[in-house]
């Protein structure tokens, strides 16, 4: 006889618990784990290659990957930044594969996969809102007299190169860990959403503080906290992709031309902190009008949906 299979609906925070053996105790351990291990790895080879490409070049010190760190005009400063986030993408999915031994599709949405609807639907009402803060707290944290260009033509064209591309790989890849793993891990053992949204907060602050000061530090948490009711209200993970591709990547997009390297910085925070408060505030609204959803309430996968299947080697 198969094992039982939960016949209440489940919101995203507790899709672990579509099958028994996912929902042990140990299983979050040991996708924490295996995702660690695997980001270990993949940074290693990450910071090996470009030193060793910077040495094989003619004229190019490989040491310059330490000196450029931090410059939101250096090109090898973002693409190291970027490409360490962009593979917690394949880092989250082994991890959630091998540790949590379970179909990786469950890490996106309670449908199982992503909803090219949701995402249409978020890019719509978030991204304008999102270019309109960017402006505005480069305005604010900057000043008008200070906006223009850190570096040569060529190096910000080659930022910019960079940051389109790799910069949605990384809101990804961090959605993946802390949304996704985070949440999820927080889920298998506790029922209250509260809980598996506040609780990898602080986690994602890690890494942040190297140059960030207290209001990037405030807008950090601010996004990853509503980045976490999103997860939880909208059932999967594509609205806090864009949030935070809507944030760190207009940053990181702005940056070279002279506004805070972090969302939040210095006097920005304002502008971001009340565009991030109100998106959430008026999506998680119009999610619960559009879905007959109460206020504590998240859009959840549906009891009659197929039964998922034991994963195999």
């Amino acid at each position: 006889m198969p094992d039982p299979i939960p016949s209440a609906a489940l919101p995203y925070h507790r899709l672990a618990h579509l099958r028994p053996e996912w929902a042990r105790w140990f299983r979050p351990l040991l996708t924490a784990l295996a995702t660690g291990v695997a980001q270990i790895v993949f940074a290693y080879l990450v910071l090996v290659g470009t030193v060793t490409v910077l040495a094989i070049l003619p004229g190019v010190d490989p040491m310059a990957i330490g000196r450029s760190q931090g410059d939101p005009a250096s090109p090898l400063s973002v693409f190291v930044a970027l490409a360490l986030g962009a593979f917690a993408v394949p880092a989250a999915l082994l991890g959630v594969r091998i540790g949590g031994w379970r179909p990786v599709r469950t890490l996106w949405s309670v449908a199982g996969r992503i909803r090219p609807v949701m995402l249409a639907w978020g890019a719509a009402r978030m991204l304008p809102v999102l270019v309109i803060a960017a402006v505005a707290g480069m305005l604010v944290g900057t000043g008008p007299a200070q906006i223009g260009p850190r570096g040569s033509a060529g190096a910000i064209v080659g930022v910019l190169v960079l940051t389109v591309v790799l910069a949605p790989l990384r809101a990804v890849g961090e959605e993946l860990v802390f949304r996704g793993i985070g949440q999820q891990a927080v889920g298998t053992w506790l029922r209250s959403p509260f809980w598996a949204i506040v609780l990898p907060v602080p986690l994602s602050l890690i890494g942040r503080g190297f140059g960030a000061d207290a209001g990037a530090l405030a807008g950090a948490a601010l996004i990853s906290l509503c980045s976490g009711i999103l997860a939880w209200k909208s059932g999967g993970l594509e609205l806090p992709i864009l949030l935070q591709l809507g944030t760190f990547g207009l940053t990181a997009l702005l940056a070279p031309f002279g506004a805070p390297v972090f969302p939040g910085q210095g006097a920005s925070i304002a502008p971001w902190g009340i565009a991030v408060f109100l998106l959430t505030v008026l999506l998680c609204d119009a999610l619960d009008r559009h879905h007959g959803l109460r206020m504590g309430e998240g859009l959840a996968r549906s009891a009659d949906a197929p039964s998922p299947q034991r994963v195999r080697v």
